[in-house]
């Protein structure tokens, strides 16, 4: 308890938080756009998606930890490959949402659209972008947590700041009350992640 007074009141505890935050907002907003955005093209392209699609499962299929190192190389210590690797963490995830919701569209729907002379891009933006809103919100929640996790474990790999920086920390000193101070920080964030899922769920419900 007084290691937690310590890093509160001190505004330690904060200051890693708010970059943990940052890092894993910032990719997941990265990789849900970009995904959401390929996985609706991919349906307007279907020769590129079976084409393609080999490749994004086992971009799916790659552990983000097994990728760290490599990116923190790339991209240095700071932010940046943080963001990177939530930003793979969400990627996939986002681009199957948005692709399979693309998929189950109403038949019937895009056969009436059609008839009255719709384009396959006006499929596109007035039917099958609204159908597959759905799917792409409720991969909104798993996103948020794999992003976090994905800048999680570039912190833990090799950060200047942050909660995975604040555990590692106290590893090598040994100090347990502060790795659970660290934890108690991460699960801050989850939770409040997941709290700001429920308002854009029940839009989506009441939408639907």
């Amino acid at each position: 308890m007084q290691e937690l007074v310590s890093a509160v009141a001190g505004g330690e505890l904060f200051y890693h938080m708010g970059i943990t935050a940052s890092e894993s907002l910032l990719g997941f907003v990265a990789g849900s756009l970009i995904g959401t955005l390929l996985g609706l093209l991919l349906w307007y392209f279907p020769t590129a998606y079976r084409i393609s699609s080999l490749y994004i499962v086992a971009l799916g299929s790659v552990p983000v930890f097994a990728l760290g190192p490599v990116l923190i190389f790339w991209f240095g210590t700071g932010m940046t490959s943080k963001v990177v690797l939530g930003f793979l963490s969400t990627f996939v995830v986002a681009l199957a949402q948005a692709h399979t919701g693309a998929q189950e569209a109403d038949v019937n729907l895009l056969r009436l659209a059609t008839a009255f002379g719709g384009t396959k891009w006006q499929l596109l933006t007035k039917v099958i972008a609204p159908s597959s809103a759905i799917w792409v919100l409720a991969g909104m929640r798993i996103n948020l947590g794999m992003a976090l996790l994905g800048a999680f474990i570039g912190e833990f790999i090799s950060s200047q700041a942050g909660l995975g920086h604040f555990i590692i920390t106290a590893e090598g000193l040994y100090n347990v009350n502060q790795i659970w101070v660290g934890v108690l920080g991460i699960t801050t964030l989850a939770i409040s992640f997941h709290m700001l899922t429920i308002p854009i769920e029940k839009w989506a419900k009441r939408w639907q």
